[in-house]
C-alpha cells in the first residue's frame, strides 16, 4: 500500500513541475528569408513564436515615429538616412532604433542581425541594446556569420524584461534585424508551482524513509 501511494504521490509531485516546460521553452522570431522581395512597410506589426509576442516599432532620436520597413533579409526602419530603409546612424544624420516590446516579461537569448560588418580593422556596424536601466555594446562580439552575424547570451546572463531598444551607433552603421531568440520569464505562479512540486517530492522521499 505504502510502495503504491508513494508512486501516486512522485507522479503528482512530478506533475506539477509540467507548467515549467512550457515557460522554460526556447522561441524564435526569424525574420530573414520570410519577407517580399522588395520592402512593404508596417507601422507596429506583432509577430508571434508559440506562447510570446514582439510588437516591432522604429524611432529616431529625435523622437520622430519611422514605419517599420519588411523585407526578404530582415526588418529596417523606413527613414532617413543614405540607406533610407536599414537602421541606420550614417553621416551625423538621425540616429535611429528598434523598440521590441513582448507581451510577457523574457530573456533575450540571441539577437542576428543582416546586412552586418564587423570589419578587418574594427567593428564598421554597431550598436546598442538597452532595456530597463541597462544597455550593451553590439560590436564584432558576435559569431561573425557570412550573411547573418548573432549576438547571443547565456541564460543566467541574458537581457531580461518586457521592452527593449536596438540602436545604431557608430557614423557608419547600418544594419537590418534578422532574428530574435527569447525564453519567458516563469511567472509568480509557475514558481509557486514548482514550489509546490519540490515540497511534494521532499515530502514523499522523507517518508519513505521513515517507512524503511
Amino acid at each position: 500500500m505504502f510502495a503504491k501511494s508513494h508512486a501516486v504521490g512522485a507522479v503528482l509531485a512530478i506533475a506539477s513541475l509540467a507548467p515549467l516546460s512550457a515557460h522554460a521553452a526556447a522561441n524564435t522570431f526569424q525574420f530573414y528569408g520570410n519577407g517580399p522581395l522588395t520592402d512593404t512597410v508596417s507601422v507596429a506589426p506583432t509577430y508571434i513564436s508559440g506562447n510570446l509576442g514582439v510588437t516591432l516599432r522604429a524611432f529616431d532620436t529625435t523622437g520622430k515615429s519611422l514605419a517599420l520597413a519588411i523585407r526578404f533579409d530582415g526588418l529596417g526602419a523606413y527613414g532617413g538616412g543614405l540607406d533610407a530603409t536599414e537602421v541606420d546612424s550614417l553621416l551625423g544624420g538621425p540616429v535611429e532604433y528598434l523598440e521590441l516590446t513582448f507581451n510577457k516579461a523574457v530573456k533575450l537569448n540571441a539577437l542576428s542581425f543582416s546586412l552586418w560588418e564587423n570589419g578587418l580593422f574594427g567593428p564598421i556596424d554597431q550598436a546598442t541594446l538597452s532595456w530597463g536601466s541597462q544597455s550593451l555594446a553590439l560590436g564584432t562580439n558576435n559569431d561573425h556569420g557570412l550573411l547573418v552575424k548573432t549576438f547571443s547570451w547565456a541564460d543566467a546572463t541574458a537581457p531580461a524584461g518586457t521592452t527593449f531598444k536596438i540602436t545604431s551607433a557608430g557614423n557608419l552603421s547600418s544594419f537590418r534585424l534578422a532574428g530574435i531568440g527569447a525564453t519567458a520569464v516563469p511567472e509568480p505562479t509557475t514558481l509557486a508551482l514548482m514550489g509546490l512540486g519540490l515540497a511534494g517530492i521532499a515530502f514523499t522521499a522523507r517518508r519513505s524513509n521513515r517507512q524503511v
